[in-house]
């Protein structure tokens, strides 16, 4: 399950205290600034005891890696971040994850959708899952830096949302337009032992499936 998308930033969702915009550069009232050109800049972070939300709360705890890009689509007039003059580029963003979670006994199945509705994980198991996040066109005051994006995560601080995970890029001030994570997968796969007999199980969460509420979606039941 995804959270809510925020549209617009003065500061990185990591950020722990609020403070002033960067300055603006200089550049004619309406004008486009300087266009840096096409480019993506990409940074790989480690994400450990990362809570997994389902239908109805947190189900698993995820230890994976996030490969995000960041795809630079020039510079556009200044408008389309909320100001008058100053730079204003455009961008889009992905994400590409990859990892192992581990379920939380006792906790409510992923699943929740009926005929699953009520049910809970019975036992520990661990397994595999991939996903991923397209990000639709965005804007922003600066320019991404990759040293920015923290390396290493534990647990699921506030700021480190998948939906708003691009804003990382940014500098401290910078003002960020349109952040929507429009497309997103992520598909789990555990082997469970059932009386001495292997049962693989499987669950979809993505966003044109119900986010995985549907009887088809599958389910990781422990």
């Amino acid at each position: 399950m995804r959270t809510k998308h925020v549209l617009m930033y003065w500061l990185p969702a990591i950020a722990a205290s609020a403070v002033l915009p960067i300055a603006a550069a200089s550049a004619s009232h309406g004008s486009v600034s300087h266009d840096p050109g096409t480019h993506k800049v990409t940074a790989t972070t480690h994400l450990a005891n990362r809570l997994d939300s389902g239908g109805n709360g947190d189900w698993a705890r995820d230890n994976f890696t996030r490969v995000a890009t960041v795809s630079s689509q020039g510079s556009v007039l200044p408008i389309n971040c909320g100001t008058s003059t100053g730079p204003c580029y455009k961008y889009t963003a992905s994400l590409k994850d990859s990892g192992r979670f581990t379920t939380i006994v006792g906790a409510f199945t992923p699943n929740q959708g009926a005929p699953n509705t009520g049910m809970l994980i019975a036992g520990q198991v661990k397994g595999q899952f991939k996903g991923y996040g397209q990000f639709t066109t965005f804007y922003a005051t600066a320019t991404p830096k990759t040293q920015l994006v923290p390396k290493f995560v534990n647990g699921s601080p506030a700021g480190t949302e998948s939906s708003t995970w691009p804003t990382l890029f940014f500098p401290t001030g910078t003002t960020i337009v349109g952040v929507n994570e429009a497309t997103w997968g992520y598909f789990y796969t555990a082997h469970v032992r059932h009386h001495r007999h292997g049962v693989k199980q499987h669950w979809a969460d993505t966003w044109n499936n119900g986010g995985g509420q549907n009887p088809m979606d599958g389910n990781i039941t422990g």
